[in-house]
């Protein structure tokens, strides 16, 4: 590695020599030259090597190069600090807790820090040293201003904000590897950035409708759910980050402000029983959310809470206490159990299902339909295990539903249907279809299905393929045609209701 580099900082190389102006008055050589400490040593030993005693101080010049770089950084934790002073400044701050560094400079940099700490200050710069890959152009070229592969930051953030800058970044960088990146990605983190202005707003909207305070003990199942994913994705967001799992940490927060607040949450609100009591818990839960996502976009966080009052002026969220998981007793209190959370989560993949099997036989959003849903747990009749009153009316308005009724598992019903925890999901379709063109449809893939299966057949009762082919390639080939077979089955009933 050079010794030297051409900067105007740094630590400036000890070497001495001959001026040339002096060179030609006294003739000696000007490429003559010495290391030393200070400028008086060195013309001592000039002196001594030209045989010139007439030399001055003004006749002798300095090396305009300073060590490189990697050498001057070395020094860096403790010589910004005043040292070699004994500064207040260095007695706070040195050590520190935590180096962030990609792995290519951790022998020029971070051991070499780490190596002067130890010899000039007698311990370590600091305590941690988490180590992330790096983000490379889209070709997974090393950014270069010669290559004019990088992208300006400023560029980016006029484009995207900084917050969304910041934030998509932290979602595509990993720890274990290194990052391909284009503009393309800085889209995650601006459509994040409008996902939670449309939630702000939308909360702003509603503030007249919110309850002064509540009794958590009289939450519905949703209110209770939106309080547990709360709690979860705080306890989940203080492992994270203590292990350093940036990136997963900004996923965490992504999914739970995206999926659980406003996809869920917000529609939920929009007819829930207790209005007041509703938007109460959502401002509680949002609230919490922007703390936990204040240190990936701490502009946009700043902003939302200063707008919907939960900061006075003179107020900053960067002083506010980061959420922290209820206490055991709180959620026994208030009954945020895991029974309640997988409920909901069921009952959710049940309308989704159903949303499903609405656009696969091309039923209109604004249709209301019936619905049918075999229930996979019993009561103590044996029979299906009723629903909560209170769970009926949000169902049907999250499925667009005119009725739903429920039947035991295992029910024989000749309608299209999906399998969800929550039960089998049945969809009617009667005066919702043309018979005519279904009937051909379902033709057309009994059809395709009896090909697979009559190959599958085949291949199974190949004794060789059996015999030589690996465990999982055959259990595979089995599992397949098990599920085809299923789906012929399900295809027959149904072109009975279309004969």
């Amino acid at each position: 590695w050079c010794i030297s580099r051409q900067l105007w900082w740094g630590h400036r190389i000890p070497a001495y020599f001959v001026s040339k102006d002096a060179s030609e008055k006294f003739k000696v050589k000007s490429e003559e030259l010495v290391v030393e400490e200070a400028k008086e040593l060195a013309l001592e030993a000039l002196k001594k090597k030209t045989g010139c005693q007439e030399l001055t101080l003004d006749d002798i010049d300095q090396d305009p190069d300073v060590l490189d770089t990697w050498f001057s950084s070395w020094l860096w934790p403790f010589e910004t600090l005043g040292w070699p002073e004994k500064t207040k400044d260095l007695d706070y701050y040195y050590p520190t807790c935590d180096l962030v560094t990609a792995q290519d400079i951790i022998f020029f940099w971070v051991a070499r820090m780490m190596m002067a700490g130890i010899h000039f200050m007698k311990k370590p710069p600091f305590k941690n040293i988490v180590i992330h890959g790096i983000v490379r152009a889209a070709d997974g070229s090393k950014m270069s201003k010669s290559k004019g592969n990088s992208l300006d930051p400023l560029e980016l953030i006029e484009q995207y904000s900084a917050d969304a800058l910041r934030f998509s970044i932290a979602l595509i960088t990993s720890l274990e590897c290194d990052t391909k990146v284009n503009k393309e990605k800085f889209e995650i983190g601006r459509n994040f950035t409008t996902k939670i202005w449309n939630a702000a707003k939308f909360i702003e909207m509603n503030r007249g409708v919110t309850a002064s305070s509540y009794d958590v003990a009289t939450c519905t199942s949703d209110e209770r759910h939106i309080l547990f994913a709360c709690n979860k994705a705080a306890e989940k967001m203080d492992a994270l980050l203590e292990a350093y799992r940036i990136q997963d940490g900004a996923l965490a927060i992504y999914d739970f402000i995206w999926t659980d607040i406003c996809d869920w949450y917000l529609e939920y609100t929009k007819d829930a029983p207790d209005k007041g009591r509703a938007f109460a818990v959502l401002n509680e839960v949002f609230w919490k959310a922007l703390r936990m996502l204040h240190p990936y976009m701490p502009f946009v966080t700043e902003e939302v809470a200063h707008q919907l009052g939960y900061l006075t002026d003179g107020e900053t969220i960067m002083r506010q206490a980061y959420p922290t998981g209820y206490t055991d007793a709180e959620k026994a209190a208030w009954g945020l159990t895991d029974d309640v959370y997988d409920f909901v989560n069921a009952k959710r993949e049940a309308i989704t299902a159903l949303r499903a099997l609405r656009a696969e036989y091309k039923v209109t959003p604004a249709t209301f339909v019936k619905v049918t849903i075999a229930k996979t747990t019993t009561g103590a009749s044996g029979g299906p295990a009723p629903l909560p009153e209170d769970e009926i009316p949000s169902l049907k308005k999250a499925m667009r539903a005119e009725s739903v009724d429920f039947v035991a598992a295992g029910a024989d019903l000749a309608m299209p249907s999906k399998i969800t925890k929550f039960g089998t999901v049945y969809l009617s379709l009667e005066g919702l279809v043309d018979k005519a063109a279904e009937s051909k449809r379902i033709a057309g893939e009994l059809a395709k299905l009896a090909g697979f299966i009559k190959s599958s057949e085949a291949k199974l009762a190949n004794k060789a393929f059996v015999d030589h082919a690996p465990a999982a390639i055959v259990d595979e080939a089995k599992r397949k045609l098990a599920e085809n077979k299923e789906k012929v089955a399900q295809l027959e009933k149904l072109a009975k209701l279309f004969a």
